[in-house]
């Protein structure tokens, strides 16, 4: 979608995770912290029940998308070592 600026990593890293290995990724959230108007998030994203990418972020969308983008780094170097 050339309108859609922001790449959904989730998305990406669900169709590999299915692609590659015949799973797919689990997200939890590892901490919360801050008042409610200054929470942040970290969340963990799990493929086979292996932490792949922790994220940080302002919700828990943004977590669990900036895990994801560090998941799909993680899969494509494994990949490459192949």
């Amino acid at each position: 979608n050339a309108q859609s600026h922001k790449q959904d990593y989730k998305t990406t890293l669900q169709e590999m995770a299915q692609s590659l290995l015949k799973t797919i990724p689990r997200y939890q959230i590892a901490y919360q912290e801050g008042p409610d108007h200054l929470r942040t998030f970290e969340t963990e994203v799990l493929i086979l029940e292996q932490v792949m990418g922790r994220g940080k972020g302002r919700s828990k969308k943004e977590s669990e998308q900036l895990a994801a983008k560090a998941a799909i780094a993680q899969l494509k170097k494994h990949q490459g070592a192949v």
